[in-house]
């Protein structure tokens, strides 16, 4: 995915040419995949299953409204997911355990831009908003026919910031982005993550 996002940043910059014009867009869309690598602690406690760190599964959508040349108003929800699995057979018992962890941040506030050129347009951000995380770990024990289930479920809300920087890599109205960026996950125990965006951009 890396890659093919990398790629598509070489195409776009062979199709800009001679765009150096100011970029003048009133909006932009943006959507892609993003990972993250974080330690939620709100979670589950799993016996046999791994902890997650690591979220390579994820998505981001926002949308931010230019209201001068240089700075932007953002609104954003992404999403991010894990699960894993163990299975172990010794004789007549069986195990099984799989766990699931899902977060989804709904997050706003300020892009700052430096738009010199209309094909490649850099920008830092800060937002504030809210995590709501949700785990489960099922676990099943099978002596000879004899099954028993334990399943754990949790589900936390707080707040939430992030910093983010990157760029923007367009030919006309439609480009890519990648950013890379810091998020803080405020709770009991707080969490520091680190997050990689890669996803294709609409100007208005």
């Amino acid at each position: 995915m890396v890659r093919i996002g990398w790629f598509a940043v070489g195409v776009l910059l062979t199709m800009a040419g001679s765009a150096f014009a100011q970029d003048t867009s009133r909006a932009e869309a943006s959507f892609g995949w993003r990972q993250h690598h974080a330690t939620i602690s709100s979670v589950v406690s799993a016996i046999q299953t791994q902890t997650p760190n690591d979220f390579p599964k994820g998505w981001y959508a926002d949308v931010a409204v230019n209201v001068s040349e240089k700075f932007a108003i953002v609104a954003e929800a992404a999403g991010s997911y894990f699960d894993d699995e163990f299975t172990q057979t010794s004789g007549p018992v069986s195990i099984r355990e799989s766990m699931d962890v899902k977060f989804h941040t709904f997050m706003g506030g300020v892009r700052v831009r430096a738009p010199h050129t209309a094909w490649i347009v850099p920008f830092g951000q800060v937002l504030v908003g809210g995590i709501r995380d949700t785990s489960s770990d099922e676990r099943t024990i099978t002596v000879f026919q004899s099954t028993s289930t334990n399943l754990q479920e949790l589900t936390s809300s707080n707040a939430a910031l992030a910093l983010d920087g990157g760029v923007t890599v367009s030919a006309g109205w439609i480009g890519v982005r990648g950013s890379v960026g810091y998020a803080r996950f405020f709770s009991t125990a707080d969490a520091d993550a680190f997050r990689l965006s890669i996803g294709a951009a609409v100007r208005f």
